[in-house]
């Protein structure tokens, strides 16, 4: 049997905690470092994984242990920089959290190095990492319900590439990571802020495929991905199969639904695991053996962040078509504050909120 791959996390607070975690419960990886900026973050964290020694510059971390795995769960502005080290310090892989940069030549510059390097580079406990998606996109792809004609995705209000990534990485994944050839789109605030807002817009994907997002969900919300005998319906919770007929539409699947963290603890005293950092996690190490690409890619979000700038760039010229590849790579989108910077930096590590939370981890 192989040893387990090495894992070093840089960023121990609440994301970082619960990375670590869904790394300790499979036996294929072992927390063996840590580097956390916060001495009692840092701390905290090495008494719940029994880790003898703590960095508080990730830079010594990397030179200092024989690390296979980087995870960077840190701040968009800070991930870049980060992930091109762990590259340079020779890892095996990298799964980062999203959103992973702000321009799109940050993302360029991710991409190419861990591709020239052979590096696993994946992006985002994402929602395209479920496993009940994948099992729905199998069946799609066997012709049960026909081809996929369009998507219309409901909800783009509030902020796309931190958090509307997440159904832009779906969609792509249902048009068969197909390139886009042109979009247009518009910007629910202002086109000529770089901040991350609400956009909606109607994107045709080279293989013919539409997507419609609307960005007031009313009382619908998700996806449907609609095709020619039948349409796939997911809630952001639920997915499920349906099969048109004459006397109305037919449920042939229904898949199980996701659960967050908690509220029980499991028999380690953890707080139970979600469905969605489990199946990030575990997809990550099974195409990382497989040496294929991971479910929720680098390369995936650099084009979810290529689609995102198209829609405001549209927004911009008067709702003009806009087609693919962009050639400024200059071009990006600020995340929140809060993703930007880090919570902690933008909030302070107040008792009232962020000890609480990251000790509910695992109450002691």
């Amino acid at each position: 049997m192989k040893p387990p791959y090495r894992v070093g996390v840089i960023g121990a607070g609440l994301k970082g905690t619960q990375h670590a975690r869904a790394y300790q419960l499979d036996p294929r990886t072992e927390v063996v470092a840590v580097a956390e900026k916060d001495p009692e973050v840092l701390d905290l964290f090495q008494r719940r994984f029994g880790l003898q020694r703590g960095y508080t510059d990730y830079r010594e971390m990397l030179a200092n242990e024989p690390i296979d795995i980087a995870a960077p769960i840190l701040p968009s502005t800070v991930i870049p920089e980060v992930v091109m080290a762990s590259v340079e310090a020779g890892v095996k892989g990298v799964f980062c959290e999203k959103p992973m940069c702000v321009t799109l030549e940050e993302a360029d510059r991710m991409v190419e190095a861990c591709e020239a390097n052979g590096v696993h580079f994946a992006s985002g406990d994402a929602e395209r990492n479920y496993d009940a998606l994948w099992d729905a996109r199998a069946v799609i792809e066997s012709g049960e319900i026909g081809d996929v004609l369009s998507f219309r995705t409901y909800g783009g209000l509030g902020e796309i590439w931190g958090g509307g990534c997440q159904f832009l990485s779906v969609m792509r994944m249902f048009a068969w990571d197909a390139e886009v050839d042109w979009l247009t789109g518009w910007v629910e605030i202002d086109p000529w802020q770089n901040n991350d807002q609400g956009m909606a817009g109607s994107i045709h994907f080279e293989n013919g495929i539409n997507a419609y997002i609307y960005m007031r969900p009313g009382d619908v919300k998700g996806m449907e991905v609609l095709c020619e005998k039948g349409y796939l319906y997911y809630d952001w919770h639920q997915a499920r199969i349906y099969k048109y007929g004459a006397s109305g539409d037919e449920e042939l699947i229904e898949y199980p639904a996701s659960k967050h963290f908690g509220p029980d603890l499991d028999e380690d005293g953890w707080i139970s695991m979600a469905t969605r950092q489990d199946n990030s996690t575990r997809s990550f190490l099974d195409t990382m053996e497989a040496g294929v690409e991971p479910r929720c890619s680098g390369a995936n979000m650099r084009k979810v962040l290529e689609i995102i700038v198209a829609m405001r760039e549209s927004h911009r010229n008067g709702y003009a078509r806009v087609g693919f590849p962009i050639e400024d790579r200059s071009l990006g989108v600020l995340p929140t504050p809060a993703r930007a910077f880090g919570q902690r930096s933008v909030e302070g590590r107040a008792d009232d909120w962020y000890w609480p939370a990251l000790m509910s981890q695992k109450p002691e």
